[in-house]
């Protein structure tokens, strides 16, 4: 289990249950009292305390005294898991039970030093959940480490900093057993622990783990590559590579003259820094300069190597030379996103190369890329911002005297799209499964942004409010998830979004795209849980629907369902229900009778659809794309596409699909994969793959293994049981990944291993086997032997 990504969907059966009043139950380790009221208040008293409690109390309540506590709330097991934790009481502790139980509830959460010393725990029964608590100081980053230790253990970490509040972080094993969440504490105070097994069905003592709680007391690494060069007779500059940790907030540049005169330091704000001015000094003097990063708890860095300057005009009279590559230097470079990453290769005979600058003159908006040295380098500036209309991109390159190379780019953004789009992230907040949601439905979000939707014309509802685009901005506000919701953003929000004839048409879709993220079931998509009211059928769904394109006249809804046995909302007959008519787009990752998997990050299909669109292509390229993608992996799962409308995915359609596009003009290139290979010695083996950049850099380089026994899962799942290792880079050899892989070919016969690569914005390179060349359209998996 250690090297595999584990999702179970629990499936429950949930009953009515009117209840006139409720249950109250009292406890503490010396004592427990357990009554019913229906119809009263009640007191009870003890020669030791007396308990007042009214019936209908809305919320589980605590009281602590000095020698007892007492809890009451609601019955247990009789209310659906909410979204944010209640003081609900645990169950009794039962046999394999850890030390530290009951742990249940959030009002329970036990307390966890903060000095890492570690705590052994276990899911020791179906469904339980441990909850912790630590106590952190303003301005210092906590550290919470997971490891799974027993072989049935699958840990899932969510981050509260309030019980009544929804989680702010949650972490999952993708890759490996271990888990890690750091926390940047803006306050005094307790934050909140709660830890789920990722598949409730495997629990006792082989489901154990460790947990702990450290402060951040390590120092980032020193900035590196440290240089200086003489701006003009008062000034330098010093440059460096930044410090690659997280949590780094600040530079602090050190400088002293040769003569011991003259010495300082000033602080240099942000983590992303690599340049600094020193300016004021005297001509001709030297001086020696380091650099130190400094982390969000102020732990120092050591020092830099040093460098010496002296301060006078520059000598180097050669001119950098300026190539673009991103945006496609074309006449007129046209997108419909408000946003553009620029870069391009520098060259300079003088072999001196400073930093480059991209600014859009129309705007005033400008980017810096501070890492350039040598003779020959790469610069990019990403999230440059554009006007509507015509903008005028400025590039300039610069070496250490000063000499500039420009260029310059026009670029036209087109106005907004028309049309509506709605995100539904279906809650599932009891369960790991829920960030995969979250990151396939933010990726979705980004990429329409990217094709010219405003955030206006873009309705997400989801539980919690997100941050899709990671700028530290949310994008949502929580939504209270039920059918009802996502009918008033159908018949009420989108009416005055969509209809047939809006001006931007030709340019992107004119539609309503109604992304349903969750695991669905047969004709039942999951809203908030699949209790009873809380998901949709395809009849619901096809009314809505048929409701909106009456009364705007809507004439191209696109819906894309992702979830298992997705397939059963196109699918006639038997049942009868469907959402399929003549000229709608239905997609769906799965058949009516198959699983849809999620990778590590969010769903296979998805993350290979979405990734398409930058490629400006059709819907039906999309989907063909992906559904290639998914039979990579050589499972049963069948992507289904419907736009005729009879109800059943065929050689008929796609013609319509084919015509309709998301954008033509989208701002992002996908990473490409050029090559993946194995090297293998008896069960030991190493992974290999070549990845080059896009418009945006790479975050993640990983491999899917199915050894030669791999079996597909019986039963409705998103886990494959399928190890996935993460390739790491491969120092001083960029765009080269590598990982090690002991012990990994322990069986005989063919091992099918699929290759991935994501960048930043979510955008996938298309899998590929060992010897495809760079944009093949051959989706076979490489088998190792």
């Amino acid at each position: 289990m250690a090297n595999s990504k584990r999702f179970f969907w629990l499936l429950t059966a949930a009953a009515s249950l009117f209840i006139a009043a409720m249950a109250l139950a009292q406890s503490s380790a010396g004592f427990e009292l357990r009554w019913w009221s229906w119809n009263a208040s009640a007191a009870r008293q003890s020669a030791d305390h007396a308990v007042q409690d009214s019936v209908g109390q809305p919320l589980a309540g605590a009281a602590v005294s000095g020698s007892f506590r007492l809890e009451s709330g609601f019955v247990a097991a009789l209310a659906e898991p909410e979204s944010t934790p209640t003081a609900t009481p645990s169950p009794t502790p039962g046999a394999g039970a850890d030390a530290f139980e009951a742990d249940d509830a959030c009002a329970e959460a036990r307390a966890i030093p903060t000095t890492g010393a570690p705590q052994q725990r276990n899911f020791h029964r179906k469904g339980d959940v441990d909850w912790l608590r630590f106590t952190a100081q303003a301005n210092k980053t906590y550290i919470i480490q997971v490891e799974n230790i027993g072989p049935k253990a699958d840990a899932v970490v969510f981050l509260y900093n309030a019980c009544a509040e929804a989680p702010t972080a949650a972490e999952n094993n993708a890759f490996g057993s271990s888990i890690a969440i750091e926390l940047d504490a803006t306050r005094n105070g307790d934050y909140y622990i709660q830890l789920r097994q990722f598949n409730s069905g495997f629990f006792g003592v082989d489901a154990s783990y460790r947990v702990s709680v450290r402060v951040d007391q390590t120092p980032p690494s020193a900035p590196t590559n440290a240089r200086c060069i003489a701006i003009d007779a008062t000034t330098l500059a010093v440059q460096w590579r930044r410090s690659p940790e997280r949590d780094v907030v600040r530079y602090r540049v050190n400088y002293a003259n040769v003569g011991g005169t003259v010495s300082g330091s000033d602080d240099v704000l942000g983590g992303d820094a690599t340049y600094y001015q020193l300016g004021g000094l005297a001509a001709n003097d030297t001086y020696q300069l380091r650099v130190q990063a400094l982390d969000f708890s102020n732990n120092e860095s050591p020092l830099s190597g040093q460098v010496q300057c002296t301060v006078r005009m520059p000598d180097d009279a050669t001119i950098p030379q300026v190539t673009l590559q991103q945006p496609s230097a074309s006449s007129v470079f046209t997108t419909s996103a408000s946003l553009t990453t620029v870069g391009g290769s520098a060259a300079d005979a003088g072999g001196n190369l400073s930093r480059a600058n991209v600014r859009n003159m129309t705007t005033g908006a400008e980017g810096w890329d501070y890492t350039l040295e040598s003779a020959s380098d790469a610069f990019r500036v990403a999230d440059l911002g554009l006007a509507l209309g015509d903008n005028v991109i400025r590039l300039r390159v610069f070496d250490t005297a000063g000499n500039v190379g420009e260029r310059t780019l026009p670029v036209r953004r087109l106005g907004a799209t028309a049309g509506a789009v709605i995100i539904v992230a279906g809650h599932n907040e009891t369960f790991g499964l829920q960030t995969n949601i979250y990151n396939s439905t933010n990726c979705a979000y980004r990429i329409f942004r990217s094709a010219g939707f405003s955030p206006e014309d873009i309705y997400y509802l989801a539980p919690v409010a997100q941050d899709a685009n990671s700028d530290g901005t949310l994008d949502t506000q929580p939504v209270t998830l039920n059918p009802a919701a996502v009918q008033q953003a159908i018949n009420v929000w989108a009416k005055s979004r969509v209809g047939p004839g809006k001006p931007l048409f030709l340019y992107l879709m004119d539609y309503l795209m109604d992304y349903l993220m969750d695991h669905g079931l047969v004709n039942k998509f999951c809203v908030n849980g699949c209790a009873v009211g809380n998901s949709i059928a395809p009849e619901e769904l096809d009314g809505w629907l048929r409701t909106l394109e009456g009364e705007t006249g809507v004439d191209e809804v696109t819906v894309i369902y992702e979830g298992c046995v997705s397939g059963s909302f196109i699918q006639r007959g038997a049942p009868a229900s469907s959402i399929s008519k003549l000229g709608r787009v239905i997609i769906t990752p799965t058949g009516f009778d198959n699983n849809a998997y999620a990778s590590p990050q969010g769903a296979y299909f998805s993350d290979a659809f979405f990734s398409c669109v930058a490629d400006s292509g059709n819907l039906k390229q999309y989907f063909d794309e992906a559904r290639a993608a998914v039979q990579a992996t050589g499972i049963k799962q069948t992507p289904f596409l419907d736009d005729n409308g009879d109800g059943v995915f065929n050689a008929g359609d796609g013609s319509v699909a084919q015509n309709r596009l998301i954008t033509r003009f989208f701002s992002s290139v996908r990473p490409t994969i050029h090559s993946a290979a194995v090297q293998r010695n008896g069960v030991n083996g190493v992974l290999h793959a070549t990845v080059s950049e896009g418009a945006e850099k790479v975050e993640l380089v990983w491999a899917a293994i199915f050894p030669p026994s791999f079996q597909e899962p019986i039963g409705v799942t998103l886990n494959l049981n399928a190890p996935v290792v993460r390739l790491e880079p491969v120092s001083g050899q960029p765009g080269r990944y590598r990982v090690d892989y002991p012990n990994g070919f322990l069986e005989e016969g063919d091992y099918r291993i699929v290759f991935y690569a994501q960048d930043r914005l979510g955008l996938n390179a298309t899998p590929v086997r060992e010897g495809e060349a760079s944009g093949g359209q051959v989706y076979l998996p490489l088998v190792a032997r």
